[in-house]
Formats: structure tokens, sequence, C-alpha cells
């Protein structure tokens, strides 16, 4: 006989018989289920993981407690339901980020029902993960249409190139990425799903009946989303720079169907009004042009090699300097230009090498300055900053 004034079922499960009053027989202690998640990826190289990825378990967990009820069920097939209290109480807790890319130590938590439900939710976790890797090799999932919805927001915070990472118990590990995640939805028989996303467009309109705008995409195409308080004044800025191409960066959840088109803007957290000569969304502008853009001359640019000179630039661009004007070429490059007191810059980019020249004139003594810069490497992203902070210098000294 043990008496247990008070109960830590944060600590250990245990299997008892209650006798009488507060006291209690314990036939044995058994420690709580745990799990051990790894997140890999850019964004969780030093252990870190951003809030946003961590409320993606919610939704595990709420799949988690469902996949283990229909385990019970099965177990008890004269049962209808599943007992009462089944999970109450019962819950994920993140109790340590360990070493590795990013793992979380995961730890089942509950009252007095832990010590039934732990051995069910186990099995309901390694169903999951075996239906993750059924779906990743090609196979059929072990999961229903309803139960694979869930992953509608397990999973919607992952970048490309990031997964989470899950040992089976037989077998070695499976991830879930972006590109499996698809496909589980695609099995899910759902006419729609969300994804996290970033978009950039001009606000072509506010119908403040509904407390909505609209966001007018690089294709034409025109999205409704919801018209926060808090977003209200930068919003109806966008909307008066329409004509001038002002354009909006919006972050938060969007509907698509399940051939990939945008449907809606679900939420909206972040607004942004974007810079005049922003340069991810003008690349972004010029990769929708067509063969024979130019009087029937000019061919289409490579759009995913606009996007990797895009991700170039974000990263290798002096932030400090002014931004240039960007235009195509008819051969299917991009020319940067950019008017620095007396000087007339323009910089010729070979999309597909990344190869670059650079000409500097002087307007009143023309003065020419030539440069062959190889911007896959930094040493030419280097050279062009420096060249323009030395013209930007006289700019500023005269």
């Amino acid at each position: 006989m043990l008496r247990i004034p008070r109960f830590k079922s944060w600590v250990l499960a245990a299997e008892v018989d209650i006798v009488e009053g507060n006291q209690f027989q314990v036939r044995h202690f058994m420690p709580p289920p745990s799990f051990k998640p790894e997140l890999i990826g850019d964004r969780f190289a030093n252990h870190e993981v951003p809030l946003e990825v961590l409320k993606d378990f919610v939704a595990f967990e709420e799949l988690l407690m469902e996949v283990a009820k229909l385990e019970y069920l099965a177990d008890h097939p004269d049962r209808l339901r599943i007992p009462k209290g089944f999970t109450k109480g019962v819950e994920l807790r993140l109790t340590a980020i360990d070493e590795g890319s990013a793992i979380l130590s995961l730890v089942l938590a509950g009252g007095l029902a832990l010590a039934d439900t732990s051995v069910y939710v186990t099995r309901a976790h390694d169903k999951i993960v075996d239906t993750i890797a059924s779906i990743s090799e090609g196979g059929t999932p072990g999961l229903s249409p309803d139960l694979l919805r869930y992953f509608d927001r397990f999973g919607r915070s992952l970048l490309e190139g990031e997964r989470i990472t899950f040992q089976r118990a037989a077998g070695g590990p499976t991830s879930l990425t972006p590109a499996v995640r698809e496909k589980l939805l695609h099995a899910s028989q759902a006419e729609e799903w969300t994804e996290e996303i970033l978009l950039k467009g001009r606000v072509a309109g506010v119908i403040v009946a509904d407390g909505e705008f609209l966001l007018e995409l690089a294709d034409g195409s025109r999205l409704r989303a919801p018209l926060e308080r808090q977003h209200t004044e930068t919003v109806i800025a966008a909307l008066g720079e329409y004509q001038h191409s002002r354009m909006l960066a919006v972050k938060g959840v969007v509907r698509k169907d399940k051939s990939g088109n945008l449907k809606k803007i679900d939420s909206v957290e972040h607004v942004n009004l974007l810079h005049p000569l922003d340069v991810e969304s003008r690349l972004e502008e010029l990769a929708n042009l067509k063969d024979r853009w130019f009087n029937g001359k000019g061919v289409a640019l490579d759009g995913k090699k606009l996007k990797v000179l895009a991700e170039e630039f974000e990263k290798n661009f002096d932030t400090s300097l002014p931004l240039p004007h960007l235009y195509p070429t008819p051969e299917g490059g991009i020319i940067g230009e950019w008017l620095l007191g007396e000087w007339a810059i323009s910089l010729e980019i070979e999309t597909m090498s990344q190869a670059a020249q650079y000409e500097a004139l002087n307007l009143i003594s023309n003065e020419p300055t030539e440069l062959n810069l190889n911007l896959n490497e930094p040493s030419g992203w280097a050279s062009l900053n420096g060249e323009l902070r030395r013209l930007n210098s006289l700019v500023g000294s005269k």
C-alpha cells in the first residue's frame, strides 16, 4: 500500500487500484512515452526552432490522440466508443531541444488515464510515422482520408529543403518534407488545403463591407485577403500607389486547390510595403515574360535562374547602396542601371552563367570604367559593392 497525496503524473505513469479514500495500491510505475523528431534545415542548424514551426506540433498532437482512440477501439471491438476520460489531461509537452539539427524531446504527460492511454499513443505514433514512410516510398497510406487532413496543419510551416525526421519502430528513419506532405494531402482526397506563404503584389482594391482587400499578383490574378485593423494603414498606402506598381509583401496562410491554384488568403500575419525598386519583386515580374516579348523578338527569361539571382542579390548586395532599375534583354539576360551623380552605371548579367559586365561612364568627362564580374562568387559581389560605394561616396562629397 502506498499513500500518494500528490500524484506527479508528468514524471511517471502508473497503473493503480483505488482501495479507499486517498489510498492507492500501485501495481507498477513506467516511464511515459517520449518521441524525438528531428528538424533538419538551415533554420534549425543552431539547435533553434522558430515558434511558427512549433505550432505545427499542436496538429500532430491532435492527430496522435485521434489515431490512439482508433487503436483502442481496434483492440476492443465490442465497444462502440472509447472510455470516458481516455485522453483527459493527456498531452504532449516539449521538455528540451537536444543536440542535432534540432531534436525535439516530446514527452506524453497526463493524469491517471495516462497508464491506459500511453500504449495506444505509442502505437498511434508508429502508425503515423509508417504512413509518412509509405507515402514517401510510393505506397498507400495507413490512415484514413479524414486523418490525413491533419497534415493540412502539420508540416505546413516547413520550407523547401527542410524536413522533420522520425525514427520508425521497425526500420530506418523517414522524413516529412513539403513534397511528402503534398502527397499525403492528395491522398486525403481534400479539394483544398492551406500553405504558409509570402506573396507579393499590388493592392487592387479594398472591400470595406467585407473587411477584405484584393492582392493582385504578378500574373494578373487577384486574391481576397482579410483586412486586419493593424494592417489597414499599410494596405491603404499600397492602394494609393497602385498605378505606380508599388508592391506589398503579405505573409500569411493561403488556400489552394489540389491543382496548385491559389484560391484566397485565409489569414494575414504581416504586411510590408516594399521599396519601389525591390529586386526580388522585379525579377518575379520579369519571369512572366513569354517568348517574342520584344516586338516579336526576345526570349523568355529562365524563372529558376532569376530566383537564384534574387537570392544571391539578397545575400550579397550591400544594403546601404541604392538599388538598381532592372530591365530584361532580348537575349534573356538582365541589365541593372544606376545614376549616381555624374556617373551612369550599367550591369549586364548573363543569367545562365551569372557572368556580368560592369560599366560606369562619367557623363561629363566620358571616362569609362569596365569590369568583368562573376556573380557566382562572393568576390564578384565584393567588387561590385566596392565600385558602387566608391562612386556613391563621390556623389556625397560634392
